[in-house]
C-alpha cells in the first residue's frame, strides 16, 4: 500500500466513513473474492508503482471479481490503465484516492468523485465525514453535493487547465447558505432543505467539537470552557463579575491601607 503521508492522513480518516447500504449490498456477493486478492497485493507490498504489473498477473476469473466488487460496467482492459487506476481497482473504496490532484479519482476505465474530496483539510475531512454518517440514502448523497466543484464544468466547457478548490470550512458554508437561501429564482425543495439541514447541524457540532480540541489545550481555557456550558451564560457571568467586583474592593482596600495605614 502506498505510504505517503498525505495519502495516509487521508484513509486514517476515510476509515471512519459509514459505507451506504446499497453499496454494501452489491458487493457481498464479490466481497470474500476481492479481500482475497486484495490481502494477496498488500503482503507483495503493492503500490503506486507496482499496481499495473499486479493487474498483470491476475486472471480473467480474478479480474471479473475485481470488476463486479468495483461495479465497473465494463471489463477491465489492462492495457489502458493509468497508475491510479490499477492501484484503485485493488483497495477498499474507503482507500481509493485521486493521486494526481485532477479532482478525479481514476479506479479502472471509470471516472470517480470521491465522497471525500483530497482538498478538504484535515480538521474540515474529520467533522464531514462525522456528519455523513449521521444520513443514509438520498439525504448523504445530497449532502455530498455541497462538495461539488464548478470549476472542473467550466474547464471542460472552455478547455482550460482545471485548479481544484480548496473545500474548506468558508466553501461548505456559502454552499450550504445559497442552498438553504436560494436567490435569482433558484428553489431548494423541503426534503432537500431538512437534509441539508441535519447534516450542517452535525458538522457545526462536530467542527466545533474538534476546534476546542486542538485549539483550547490551556488548562484554565478549558475550564473557561466547561463553566461556560455547565452554569449557562447568564450564571457564567454573574459569577464573572462577582469575582472582579471583589478583585476591585481588594484593590481599593490595599490603597486605603498603605495611604492611611491602620486608621479607622
Amino acid at each position: 500500500m502506498e505510504t505517503n503521508i498525505e495519502y495516509q492522513s487521508y484513509i486514517a480518516d476515510t476509515q471512519n466513513l459509514k459505507p451506504m447500504q446499497g453499496r454494501l449490498n452489491a458487493q457481498v456477493p464479490y466481497a470474500d473474492g476481492f479481500e482475497t486478492i486484495y490481502e494477496n497485493a498488500m503482503s507483495k507490498d503493492m503500490n503506486l508503482d507496482s499496481a499495473k504489473n499486479f493487474i498483470d498477473s491476475l486472471s480473467k476469473s480474478e479480474l471479473r471479481t475485481i470488476q463486479n466488487y468495483n461495479g465497473l460496467a465494463d471489463a477491465i482492459d489492462k492495457g489502458t490503465l493509468s497508475s491510479e487506476a490499477a492501484y484503485n481497482l485493488l483497495v477498499h473504496d474507503n482507500e481509493q484516492f485521486d493521486f494526481n490532484g485532477d479532482g478525479i479519482t481514476k479506479v479502472g476505465a471509470a471516472s470517480m468523485v470521491s465522497a471525500v474530496p483530497r482538498t478538504m483539510p484535515s480538521s474540515v475531512r474529520t467533522a464531514y465525514i462525522e456528519a455523513l454518517n449521521t444520513l443514509d440514502g438520498k439525504d448523504r448523497l445530497m449532502a455530498m453535493t455541497l462538495t461539488f466543484d464548478m470549476g472542473r464544468v467550466i474547464s471542460e466547457i472552455n478547455n482550460t487547465p482545471y485548479t481544484p478548490q480548496t473545500i474548506d470550512y468558508a466553501f461548505l458554508s456559502q454552499r450550504v447558505d445559497s442552498m438553504l437561501n436560494p436567490i435569482n429564482g433558484a428553489v431548494t425543495s423541503e426534503s432537500t432543505m431538512a437534509a441539508i439541514n441535519t447534516f450542517w447541524e452535525a458538522f457545526e457540532n462536530a467542527y466545533g467539537k474538534k476546534d476546542i480540541e486542538e485549539k483550547t489545550r490551556d488548562p484554565e481555557v478549558l475550564q473557561f470552557i466547561e463553566d461556560l456550558t455547565s452554569k449557562g451564560a447568564i450564571a457564567f457571568l454573574a459569577d464573572m463579575n462577582y469575582k472582579k467586583i471583589e478583585e476591585k474592593l481588594k484593590e481599593f482596600e490595599d490603597k486605603l491601607i498603605k495611604q492611611m495605614g491602620d486608621s479607622p
